[in-house]
């Protein structure tokens, strides 16, 4: 069996420390992501995911980031699934969250307390991934002065 599903990595920044949004799913941390319905595009999918399982609707999608994850897993019954999972990069303009019926709460977490609790490896990597683009695409720019010196 094959799913596709969308999702988001969302930050917010808390003073100047970056925090990184967290579902509680089964005493692990997830990412805000869901299958991709019929007709829905990667990115109309992610957005409408984050919206149903965090509350959140309003992000600044970082453009240029893309991930896709590939991975199985095993459903409650047995059957072993083949998923593609295709993440955004987006900063929360608020820090509300009002998780789903799906999740058992949320956290913001700086990098170092999730790569420390992140159960899987490949969400692990992708997460520095995503930060060390943040960083590039966010921050790289910040102090550098243009002109004739």
């Amino acid at each position: 069996m094959k799913e596709k599903s969308a999702g988001f990595i969302v930050f917010t920044r808390e003073n100047s420390e970056v925090k990184y949004l967290f579902l509680k799913v089964g005493g692990r941390l997830d990412f805000p992501k869901g299958n991709i319905e019929e007709a829905e595009d990667e990115l109309t999918a992610a957005l409408r995911e984050l919206k149903e399982e965090s509350g959140i609707d309003k992000i600044r999608v970082i453009p240029g980031f893309r991930k896709v994850l590939n991975y199985y897993y095993r459903r409650d019954d047995g059957t072993l699934v083949s998923k593609t999972l295709v993440l955004f990069l987006g900063e929360a303009l608020g820090k509300n969250v009002s998780v789903s019926w799906e999740h058992e709460g949320f956290e913001w977490l700086s990098l170092g307390e999730a790569i420390m609790r992140i159960k899987y490896p490949l969400y692990r990597e992708v997460l520095k991934e995503a930060e060390q683009y943040r960083v590039r695409k966010m921050e790289g720019g910040l102090g550098r002065w243009f002109g004739n010196s």
